[in-house]
């Protein structure tokens, strides 16, 4: 009986589910790849478990994430299933063989994508058979399944132990509160911190560019600490300022849906600056893996052996995706649960005659906007330094790899237009159903 209710229930709850699927589904295939790559390289030692365990660990918090937002997506069905008598052991038990079903469907829909991007490369060569096709995709399974295996235990523990500590008041309540601060134009500092700190990442950059081979080491060593700080001090200028233009209510921010918008972005600006600011270098980071792994797997490349090329590339795109996972994950999952709180504000729009379709609309400008908002500072980061680097390896680098750092600056930009692409649509679907039960509510 509580198998076909978890069957149940995963069903009806498969939109809530979004985000889960994405998450796992991409991460598992990278396991995949990364597998199959140490099985055909016949790696041996640390190397042939860092990457897996990294994403592990990665996925790990990911799905605490995940699992912590579904647990208060289903609050109140939970509390009505102990108000009906069912103990705390059984509906635990029953969350877990929920959240192990879709597990295991993201599992096999990982290994099969994984598996069959690597098997796009691997296999194009006639000289690989299907007999060795099938090996490699068994041994590699074998290996994920180990990994999945370990990622789903340590989250059920986590997950479990959550669960037994809940009450049904801690089900049935939650709070949310804004921040403020007393001096609203002390983002005037913030903003002179970000110019200085710039103006040093410049020079770092120039640096890098125009001195002599023997004084590169100086700036390169440096250059990560003005990045780092002008990012900070930049996200604490921009939603200062923000939060010191809605307090001092200029008439140009009742005009169309500006109020609506701007009290959204600067009701919690200080966390919303920090969490742009962390996402930001997440951002960057990622870029940066994309650009070595893609250059690693260059065959003008001859700095390694083919085998050490290929796991050394292959690793690095991993981690960029892994980064770009987590990054619009939980963005998208701040969305989701900002939606979700914000019904009753939907119920006062319709009041105010607003349709299901302006507040849909009003709540994807605002996802828009939250999604793009850290890779401001990325994007003025990239679009600064690329083309002086670019120049610079087009001096140390061979004649048929000129331009390479535009080329692949270009292919980051095509990854990053479809993961926005599909999170978007991810979270237009489940924001629409808030919104529409909110209007059922009503």
């Amino acid at each position: 009986m509580y198998l076909k209710l978890s069957i149940r229930n995963a069903r009806r709850s498969f939109t809530d589910y979004l985000l889960y699927v994405a998450a796992m589904t991409v991460l598992v295939s990278i396991i995949e790849i990364s597998n199959c790559i140490t099985i055909i390289g016949e790696f041996a030692g640390f190397q042939v478990i860092s990457l897996p365990l990294f994403i592990g660990a990665i996925q790990i918090i990911l799905v605490g994430y995940i699992d912590a937002f579904m647990l208060k997506q289903r609050a109140k069905e939970f509390a009505s299933y102990l108000l009906l008598g069912m103990e705390k052991k059984r509906l635990t038990r029953l969350f877990l063989c929920e959240v192990l079903l879709i597990g295991f469907c993201c599992y096999i829909a990982g290994t099969t994508i994984g598996f069959s991007i690597y098997g796009l490369w691997y296999f194009r060569e006639p000289l690989h058979g299907m007999r060795q096709c099938g090996f490699l995709y068994g041994k590699s399974m074998f290996y994920t399944f180990l990994f999945f295996c370990l990622i789903e235990t340590v989250c059920s523990f986590r997950l479990r132990g959550r669960l037994n500590k809940l009450q049904i008041r801690e089900l049935m309540y939650e709070r949310n509160c804004g921040q403020s601060v007393k001096n609203i134009g002390s983002y005037k500092k913030w903003g002179i911190l970000f110019f200085l700190c710039f103006v040093c990442f410049i020079g770092c950059v120039f640096g890098i560019v125009f001195w002599p081979e023997v004084y590169i080491v100086y700036p390169v060593s440096v250059v990560a600490i003005p990045l780092i700080v002008s990012v900070f001090a930049f996200y604490r200028w921009v939603f200062g300022y923000l939060y010191a233009y809605r307090r001092m209510k200029p008439v140009q921010i009742y005009q169309k849906d500006r109020l609506y918008i701007t009290a959204n972005i600067t009701s919690n600006f200080k966390t919303a600056a920090t969490v742009n600011a962390v996402f930001c270098i997440c951002f960057l980071f990622s870029g940066c893996s994309f650009v070595t792994g893609m250059l690693m797997l260059q065959p003008e490349f001859q700095l390694f052996d083919t085998v050490m090329r290929q796991w050394m590339g292959a690793s690095q795109i991993s981690i960029c995706i892994v980064f770009l996972v987590i990054y619009f994950s939980i963005l998208s999952l701040q969305q989701i649960i900002e939606v979700r709180q914000n019904s009753k504000g939907n119920q006062i729009m319709r009041c105010m005659g607003k349709s299901n379709k302006q507040i849909a609309g009003l709540v994807n400008n605002q996802i828009a906007i939250r999604l793009i908002s850290p890779m401001i500072m990325a994007l003025l980061t990239i679009l600064f330094c690329i083309p002086l680097l670019n120049g610079k390896m087009n001096l140390i680098l061979p004649v048929s790899l000129n331009n390479i750092l535009l080329k692949l600056a270009g292919g980051f930009g095509a990854c990053i237009i479809i993961f926005y692409i599909c999170y978007f649509g991810i979270i237009c679907v489940m924001s629409k159903r808030y919104i529409n039960a909110s209007h059922d509510k009503q």
